[in-house]
């Protein structure tokens, strides 16, 4: 059964407070791994032992990613491409002092709009990168697990369904959870699942 499963990495202390990691690197702590251990059994479970996983290189991801490759007995292959976004300027502020601090650039965020700040991942970027990388990836016969991040996930679905990057109409992938992603006979991507695993 083959399928991308796009798993967003497990909870970190800095997600529990709301406070915006982009490119930051925060370690998972305990109850983050105890989460992604309890999403790599049900993954495992579902597409068996014989998975590919590739991660963002921040650790969130590739602890995360090391969980399942545990239980299947297998590595991960880190990819750049499927790194978070930056935040520029926001990163490491939670949400309130964002708010706080560029209402309006918070809002256009809100509204599914690049805020324009100064070191900003725009949109259009991060979903061209990691729709061209979830094709690189593709393989008829065999499924790969994505470990990556909230943006990346939301964004690379929308571009592989042709749907503008500013659209909310997906929302977002709760940590940990997945989405699962299938090319029919046609070459179009068929969206199967949207947040597995959440809540």
């Amino acid at each position: 059964m083959s399928a991308i499963i796009l798993w967003r990495h497990a909870p970190t202390a800095s997600n529990v407070a709301d406070r915006l990691q982009g490119t930051l690197d925060i370690p998972l702590d305990e109850a983050g791994r105890a989460r992604a251990s309890w999403a790599a059994t049900r993954i495992a479970d579902t597409y068996g032992p014989d998975l590919r996983i590739y991660s963002s290189p921040l650790s969130r991801a590739t602890a995360t990613a090391a969980v399942l490759a545990g239980i299947v007995g297998t590595e991960v292959t880190e990819d750049a491409n499927l790194n978070q976004r930056s935040y520029g300027v926001w990163q490491g502020l939670t949400r309130d002092e964002v708010r706080a601090r560029w209402p309006e650039e918070y809002e256009r965020r809100e509204q599914g709009l690049d805020p324009r700040i100064p070191g900003w991942d725009g949109q259009d970027a991060v979903a061209t990168r990691v729709a061209a990388t979830v094709e690189r990836l593709w393989d008829p016969e065999r499924p790969s697990v994505l470990v990556t991040h909230g943006s990346p996930i939301t964004l690379g679905l929308l571009a592989l369904m042709d749907v503008p990057a500013s659209s909310r109409m997906l929302g977002r992938v709760p940590h940990a959870a997945w989405a699962v992603v299938k090319k029919v006979e046609s070459g179009a991507w068929h969206l199967e699942a949207f947040a597995l695993g959440a809540d």
